[in-house]
């Protein structure tokens, strides 16, 4: 195990020195991804140290990837700071996209004034050890959201003195997972895991999969369900699109890609049934290529604005309400399914499928693609039928259609009622996580 470990080393070095090359040619991401692990955060995070009241006042470490697993965490942390007022919490994050925004626009509700985010070492000894030794290692526990584990921050934290306890939550794990694989990889990754103290898995599958391979475990949910659904309750969507929406149906489609705004670009949108469309990526281009593709010159083609427009125009005597509104800014997508009587998700038809806690956590009945295999939630609230799967995108244009007839108003609304009794079934687990750790 020791060869398979120094091998992972070399092959982090070699990634280390890729990242600052890349970052000496102005790659952006790169050097935020370096910068967010600078001297300075090093040196704010020993000082920050030196606030802790002395004695056995100790931070309560928290890891997340980015924004995504960071939706995990954020329930967690809050119950634990409610059980836990005294504490400090030191949350770090892996990537730049969710440490940027956490760190300057978008602060955490939570973060109180001695409290602590900053960036995760890069997994060298060296660069932990500095880490650990800033924190003074006066850690309480390690507790990683979801699947983010770190094989020399692992074992450095469980031999240090006194050892310090590690914990994974919200684990989901696929038969095809890594660790799973009879690989060296996964061999060295299987004995990383079995040297975490605690491990509480999405659900029992998970725990079934890990037990498989002799690592125990807790199935006890997943906290997003927590977030998503005070989400819901404290959110509102803007009051000018209230108006806008009036007494007509609105669809909202959330992180679209190419093929689900091809199929929603050949339906009829007007004043009774009106379409918000929040495309995944929102850069210049895209956008406009999107605008371009719903006010084309065919027949019955829609009016469409962009959001950004639209708002600028508010304030105009002569302006006419578009039928659809593409969504040129980020942020609003969680408020916008409070509209929403039907929502199509997007990324089904490629890597994946997109964030179904949030419509359902409003209600929402969905229709998304068919590549949901590796998202519990997706396969769970298909079998309420509050998901409809749709393996083209013909088909998904015409379920669209379907599902807006009048006959279909009343099974829409159940649906979507299954898919919030659905989110409300798996909300609690935050707090009981929040229990179970030190």
């Amino acid at each position: 195990m020791r060869i398979l470990h120094y091998i992972y080393l070399t092959a982090l070095s070699i990634y280390a020195l890729i990242l600052r090359l890349l970052a000496l040619f102005g790659h952006a991401r790169a050097s935020a991804f370096l910068e967010m692990r600078s001297p300075n955060h090093i040196q704010a995070l020993s000082q920050r140290t030196q606030t802790l009241v002395p004695g056995n006042h100790k931070w309560s470490w928290f890891h997340c990837a980015s924004l995504g697993e960071y939706e995990q965490a954020a329930p967690v942390i809050e119950a634990y700071i409610s059980m836990h007022p005294e504490s400090q919490i030191l949350l770090t994050l892996y990537s730049p996209s969710g440490h940027t925004p956490l760190t300057t626009t978008s602060p955490p509700s939570w973060l109180r004034k001695n409290d602590f985010i900053t960036g995760l070492p890069m997994d060298t000894p060296s660069q932990v050890r500095q880490f650990l030794q800033a924190a003074q290692y006066r850690i309480l526990f390690f507790a990683s959201a979801k699947y983010e584990v770190w094989p020399e921050l692992i074992r450095q934290l469980t031999h240090a003195s006194p050892p310090v306890p590690t914990c994974v939550f919200a684990a989901h794990i696929l038969p095809d997972a890594p660790l799973l694989r009879k690989t060296l990889s996964g061999l060295f990754l299987r004995n990383t895991w079995s040297n975490i103290s605690t491990i509480f898995t999405q659900d029992d599958s998970s725990s079934l999969l890990l037990a498989q391979v002799s690592i125990d475990s807790q199935p006890l949910g997943d906290p997003r369900a927590d977030r998503v659904s005070r989400l819901a309750l404290s959110k509102e969507a803007p009051e000018p699109l209230k108006a806008w929406k009036g007494s007509s149906r609105v669809i909202v489609a959330g992180s679209s890609w190419p093929p689900e705004e091809k199929a929603l670009s050949n339906l009829k949108w007007d004043a009774t049934t009106k379409l918000i469309l929040a495309p995944h990526n929102i850069d210049d281009g895209h956008v406009t290529s999107v605008l371009n593709l719903f006010n084309s010159s065919s027949s019955n083609s829609p009016r469409a604005m962009l959001y950004s427009d639209w708002v600028s125009s508010l304030n105009s005597q002569n302006s006419t309400p578009p039928d659809i509104l593409i969504i040129d800014s980020i942020g609003l997508l969680s408020s916008l399914y409070a509209l929403a009587d039907l929502a199509v998700i997007g990324g089904g038809f490629g890597a994946g499928i997109h964030n179904l806690l949030e419509p359902a956590a409003h209600g929402v009945p969905m229709i998304s693609g068919p590549n949901i295999g590796r998202f519990r939630e997706a396969v769970a609230l298909q079998h309420t039928h509050s998901l409809v799967i749709c393996h083209n995108q013909s088909l998904l244009s015409q379920t669209i259609s379907s599902s807006l007839e009048k006959d279909n108003t009343l099974k829409l609304s159940q649906t979507g009622q299954l898919a919030k009794d659905w989110v409300a079934s798996q909300s609690g687990c935050a707090e009981k996580i929040a229990q179970l750790l030190p």
